[in-house]
């Protein structure tokens, strides 16, 4: 599994110093009505223990992630990570659209 990050993701993560980001599959949003059989990824800069996670390091960042996205993603050897929002209300998502029938 690779995750890629976007030019505005990268220009993000530059301006701010940004070192570790942390994704991990977001059960809350995949436990929805409409949601039934998606996955939801959940991007943050913070997260408690780092032990339990897969590591990827590039020059950019480095890149922590829960390793059962690895069997939920098996059809997506790539994720693509941007950012939305304006000014300091910027926050990272998957531009990767993941579909139910392909995971």
């Amino acid at each position: 599994m690779r995750f890629i990050y976007t030019k505005k993701a990268e220009d993000y993560i530059k301006k701010n110093n940004i070192e570790k980001i942390f994704i991990r599959e977001d059960i809350e949003r995949g436990m929805g009505c409409c949601d039934l059989g998606s996955i939801n990824l959940k991007i943050s800069q913070k997260v408690t223990k780092e032990d339990n996670l897969k590591k990827e390091s590039s020059d950019l960042v480095t890149t922590y992630y829960d390793p059962k996205l690895e069997s939920l993603l098996t059809n997506y050897p790539q994720v693509e990570i941007s950012v939305f929002g304006i000014g300091n209300k910027k926050r990272f998502y998957t531009a990767t659209e993941f579909s139910p029938l392909n995971s």
